[in-house]
């Protein structure tokens, strides 16, 4: 379905590109994370992909189709592509509704009207139709601009860190609801976040950049369970290098498959804090031989004062890379 090819992109006056030779292919009723950290080239390669950036060198290709030049079209982008930006861009004079309705003016009244009804009902907001955008909550307001980019059914959709601004349950709720609204449109989703949390509940698959370099892509699973570099894995939270502790060349272990004893099994921790988190306890120490922070959790709170503590965990929890 689309097609990403060799594309790179540096802006006027940066010595290095934002965007270094970047490929990868989405295949249809596939939702595809881009994650990485600010400034890894992300956004870049969406604008690219939605035709409103041209690259420096490299094509988009959306089947089978080249993306035109947006330099060279009257109206920049494609009609089966649509972004949903982070801004929302609605009309603030404009009910809920009317901005629905605004992207369907080149339709009949009737189609118009069916079809805001039919995709204020999906995105959760047809009793908010009567309300101005300035009227609505955050996570509401990023229904309405779904809502607005699905007017025209578009194939492919695009969305920019389109939970940055929503509280957990919010987000939690919305992203439910955006695979409903996915499957129900048939439709492809390629949306730009720093939060592995928000992929790695709606994504088939993660494609990592650093640095404008596309280092993996891959399925979600593969992405946390067997990440190709320390960067990668340290993206989903917190890693624990017990290298130094155990004299082997490379043994890290995330922080949740580590856990504690008091019997002298393992590795020696100096505990320094032990701070409750809701349904668990997160643990911060120090390896006793190597002078390294440790990190792991537990369901009661530990005492600082408690000097003899061990970290133990499964050997098939080791990720091991070359330093």
């Amino acid at each position: 379905m689309l097609v990403v090819k060799g594309i790179s992109k540096t802006y006027p006056g940066e010595q290095f590109g934002a965007v270094n030779d970047v490929s990868f292919i989405l295949e249809e009723n596939q939702v595809l994370a881009l994650i990485g950290k600010s400034g890894s080239g992300k956004s870049t390669i969406l604008q690219m992909i939605a035709g409103l950036m041209k690259p420096d060198t490299g094509e988009v290709f959306f089947n089978g189709e080249r993306l035109e030049n947006p330099e060279e079209q009257l109206i920049a982008g494609h009609p089966d592509i649509k972004m949903v930006f982070q801004d929302f861009q609605l009309k603030p004079n404009m009910t809920v509704e009317e901005n629905v309705k605004y992207v369907l003016l080149q339709f009949d009244k009737q189609f118009q009207k069916e079809r805001t009804a039919e995709l204020l009902d999906l995105c959760g907001i047809a009793a908010l139709a009567d309300r101005k955008p300035n009227e609505l909550s955050g996570g509401q307001l990023q229904r309405l601009s779904i809502a607005s980019a699905l007017a025209e059914e578009p194939k492919l959709l695009l969305m920019d860190e389109p939970f940055s601004n929503l509280d957990p349950i919010t987000k939690e709720n919305l992203l439910m609801e955006l695979v409903d609204i996915i499957k129900s449109e048939e439709l492809s989703l390629v949306f730009v976040t720093h939060d592995t949390r928000d992929a790695m509940w709606i994504a088939d698959r993660m494609v990592f950049l650093s640095e404008g370099e596309l280092i993996q892509n891959d399925t979600v699973a593969n992405l946390y369970n067997s990440p190709l570099n320390l960067e990668i894995a340290g993206f989903f939270g917190r890693i624990n290098d017990f290298s130094k502790a155990l004299n082997v060349e490379s043994c890290f272990v995330r922080a949740e498959y580590c856990a504690y004893n008091l019997e002298g099994e393992g590795v020696k921790v100096e505990l320094k804090k032990s701070v409750f988190i809701g349904d668990r306890y997160f643990n911060e120490a120090i390896i006793a031989s190597s002078n390294l922070a440790i990190y792991f959790y537990s369901t009661a709170p530990l005492e600082v004062k408690e000097r003899s503590i061990y970290v133990t965990f499964d050997r098939d929890k080791i990720l091991e890379f070359k330093q």
